[in-house]
């Protein structure tokens, strides 16, 4: 195992310079010495911040930890979600998550994703004879928003506002968010909370299609949701339905683009693909910290954390340790299936429950575009938001020949 040296602790700021647009754009050269120097470090509001892979995948799931505040969340726009499966605990969070995970399930997502493949032809179809396509909304964002009106039973819509509106909400969400933000956050949740309301109003007035979305409002109808638990996880499922699977398609499709031999590989071979996929996700990650509250003390590596106390849990440095991935910048689907990158949907009660949809959807836009086309160019510069917390797209125009 590689030995890690602690050397006095540098600066906050040298450490984790969380406004350094530098840092923002390509925070991996901290997280390195993150994890050959600090692999659990404290910083001066006394909060904690753990990168190594063993670390995360230990304790980010530890039941004494919660996802919210147990001091309460102020101000936050994220206390949108305290009725939602993001922020409640044990059976609570148990039983909301029971009313729409079994629509969620890898086979009754790859049901959905079929929708995913027809839009992405569609916007292939489209294309004109210069092979130019903004591939942000045509295969990433739309796509996936399709897939989630199938299932949920509601009338397709365009997936970049809510794209917007979302990716206003996790600036939120970053380590000491700017006043600014934190009202861009309560927009981003107004805009996609006002949708909600009206999907699930009109499904009232319409009922009976035994989608998604029907069967939630007769969990409501039969006490098995409270009406605000129901408007949050609709909230999510509508509002997010696109962000986290359209980022990893711009992802894959630019990994594609500079690594023509894996896409050929991809073409050629099918029982290569989900590693491909699952390379491009452990690298291009959407989240690349999830935070988690004590709620007693607790040990890391020797270092005690009190009660009440925020840990930082750091995914994107996780999913680079040297420790379990080898050569961890290089783009290797061959890795062993060890090393995998299952951080990346977070871990314990609170991962992603979409994560299986959002595979489906990566799985079956990317095999349309394998088989109709040799070559991916990326035009110009994509178009990215990141924060100290998330990574997302905004734009990216491919060429496709």
């Amino acid at each position: 195992m590689q030995q890690h040296t602690r050397t006095a602790q540098p600066t906050d700021e040298e450490l984790l310079p969380f406004e350094d647009p530098e840092f923002l754009r390509a925070p991996w050269p901290w997280f390195d010495r993150l994890l050959r120097e600090f692999p659990v470090v404290r910083l001066r509001d006394g909060s904690f911040v753990v990168s190594k892979y063993a670390d995360v995948m230990r304790y980010a799931r530890h039941p004494s930890l919660v996802a919210a505040p147990p001091g309460g969340m102020g101000n936050s726009p994220w206390a949108a979600n305290l009725n939602s499966v993001l922020l409640t605990e044990g059976e609570r969070h148990r039983r909301i998550r029971r009313t729409f995970s079994g629509s969620l399930t890898p086979k009754m997502s790859r049901v959905w994703a079929e929708t995913a493949a027809e839009t992405a032809l569609d916007a292939l179809d489209g294309m004109g004879p210069d092979g130019l396509l903004e591939a942000h909304r045509g295969l990433g964002v739309q796509p996936a928003q399709d897939a989630m009106a199938r299932a949920l039973g509601v009338p397709r819509a365009d997936g970049i506002p809510y794209i917007q509106a979302t990716n206003q909400t996790m600036m939120a969400m970053g380590w000491d968010p700017s006043r600014e933000e934190v009202t861009r956050g309560h927009e981003g949740f107004g805009y996609m909370m006002f949708q909600a309301e009206g999907l699930i109003a009109a499904k009232r007035r319409e009922r009976g299609d035994g989608m998604l979305l029907d069967q939630m409002i007769t969990a409501a109808d039969e006490g098995r949701l409270t009406e605000r638990e129901l408007k949050e996880s609709i909230q999510i499922l509508w509002g997010s339905a696109a962000h986290n699977p359209g980022h990893v398609m711009a992802c894959a499709l630019i990994d594609l683009a500079d690594h023509p031999e894996v896409f050929q590989a991809y073409r050629a071979d099918p029982a290569c693909r989900e590693a491909v996929i699952n390379e491009t996700i452990r690298r291009s990650l959407p989240e690349v910290a999830l935070d988690r509250f004590t709620t007693e003390p607790i040990e890391i590596q020797g270092t005690e954390i009190p009660a009440d106390t925020r840990v930082r849990f750091i995914l994107g440095a996780a999913l680079r340790d040297p420790d379990v991935f080898s050569d961890p910048d290089t783009f290797d689907y061959q890795r062993p299936k060890e090393a995998s990158m299952a951080l990346a949907f977070g871990v314990g009660t609170h991962n992603c429950a979409g994560q299986a949809f959002g595979r489906a959807v990566a799985r079956a836009v990317l095999d349309v575009v394998a088989e109709r086309f040799k070559r991916i160019d990326i035009i110009g510069d994509p178009v990215w938001v990141h924060s100290d917390r998330h990574r997302n797209c905004e734009g990216l125009t491919v060429r496709l020949s």
